[in-house]
């Protein structure tokens, strides 16, 4: 009888103990939610002073939670001419917990999320001024909470990784993947080192855990068997678990270069990029759970004997490499130009001109800037169109049809040769109210 009230009190205190500590968890994601979708940081535009703002919010937290930077301040910065030879710069904030063995600290796992979102707007309605502000909680505050909650739980159990972890906090991705691109191909020299990059973003939108998605971007035996391992465990929920890609962010950019990736997102919604993405709309439980899970992958990757094997875009990304360079129009002598004008005349005269909003588009009210890039050959013809910051499938085919269908341009030259180039655009779908 004694014994047996003696393993109800140890179960019982378990069981509060969990709780307790789950409590604290939701508690800290709630709390790092609030603070980056504030009103005060005004949307986290893209290398505004806000976004820098959120930047140092993160770097405190990660220095909370003794997590060394990698990077001390400001952080990984970066910055970039856009067109209209404005620069926008920006920065990276990456902790690092490294690995125990000997023998592998120095190869990696890297865990993401982007911080910026859209920013605001000023609008005239009603009479009178007024901000609209695109709070951006799921996305990506979300993201960020839930990878903040990794790292502390990932800290407090250092030594249970033999590989060392990269957490990442990427800049500008709302502009094109600027952050993760430059950490990638850029700042982190031993990228190649890197044994899976797991992509946090927009994970707060779920009735339920089951709701959370995994997405390989390429079909990984390996990897997919890891992920149905995971879920295996005790305790673990079960996400839906994809071999295809679903939207552009910053897995994409390592996944061009043959590292293993997962996007974790619990799915777009119908407030993205509106200013309906409000922090008490989160499922704050189930981005507990998904900690969970992420740490739980983190862990079996970190502690295998072997890093995961390349996908066949690691191939891919070796010969584009050997290929002849492709240029951006500020490396060249003479830019590529149609009709003896710039991109804005290409956006005015055709793509805007022969854009075709889909009817099915109008009809949910789906809108917003399709970011896509294409290469402007040496004999002008248009090649290589993709588009790199997605809205939707229907709007994303579309800027991609319009695109295709370009006249020929005239190519850029340097010392008097044709050169190719690669040019990115931002391709405008907008409902009149």
């Amino acid at each position: 009888m004694i014994k047996k009230l003696l393993l109800t009190i140890a179960l019982l205190t378990i069981c509060v103990a969990g709780l307790f500590s789950q409590t604290e968890a939701i508690d800290r994601m709630k709390r790092d939610v609030a603070v980056l979708s504030a009103d005060s940081l005004m949307g986290r535009g893209s290398g505004s002073p806000w976004e820098l703002k959120a930047a140092r919010y993160i770097e405190s937290l990660f220095e909370k939670s003794g997590i060394n930077l990698l990077y001390p301040f400001p952080g990984q910065d970066f910055s970039l001419v856009m067109d209209g030879n404005d620069t926008l710069r920006s920065q990276n904030i990456v902790g690092i917990i490294e690995g125990w063995d000997p023998k592998l600290k120095d190869q990696y796992i890297v865990v993401g999320a982007h911080y910026d979102h859209l920013g605001y707007n000023n609008m005239f309605f009603n009479g009178r001024d007024t901000v609209q502000i695109f709070r951006g909680a799921d996305d990506n505050a979300s993201g960020v909470a839930v990878m903040m909650e990794v790292a502390r739980l990932a800290k407090a159990q250092s030594f249970n990784f033999r590989r060392s972890l990269l957490f990442v906090a990427f800049g500008a991705e709302e502009r094109g993947m600027i952050g993760s691109w430059y950490f990638a191909n850029r700042a982190f020299a031993p990228v190649n080192n890197i044994s899976l990059m797991v992509n946090l973003d927009m994970v707060g939108r779920a009735s339920q855990s089951s709701d959370l998605k995994l997405f390989t971007v390429l079909p990984n035996t390996e990897l997919v068997t890891l992920l149905k391992d995971v879920s295996d465990m005790p305790a673990m929920i079960t996400p839906q678990i994809h071999t295809t890609d679903y939207f552009p962010s910053d897995h994409r950019v390592f996944a061009t270069l043959g590292i293993p990736v997962v996007l974790f997102t619990t799915s777009l919604h119908s407030d993205y990029h509106t200013p309906k993405d409000t922090p008490e709309k989160l499922n704050l439980r189930t981005m507990e759970d998904i900690s969970q899970y992420a740490l739980n992958l983190v862990k079996t990757v970190a502690n295998s004997d072997n890093m995961l094997e390349r996908t066949v875009l690691a191939a891919e990304s070796a010969k584009e490499v050997s290929q002849e360079k492709i240029y951006s129009q500020n490396e060249v002598d003479k830019r590529a130009t149609f009709q003896k004008s710039d991109e804005r005349k290409f956006l005015q005269k055709w793509v805007h001109h022969y854009l075709r909003y889909p009817p099915a588009a109008v009809e949910e009210g789906v809108q917003g800037r399709v970011i896509a890039e294409f290469i402007v050959e040496k004999d002008g013809e248009v090649t290589n169109v993709k588009v790199t910051k997605s809205v939707d499938e229907l709007l994303d085919a579309e800027a991609i049809r319009v695109i295709k269908a370009s006249p020929k341009w005239r190519a850029a030259s340097v010392a008097g040769n044709p050169v190719r180039v690669k040019i990115s655009i931002p391709v405008e779908f907008k409902l009149k109210r």
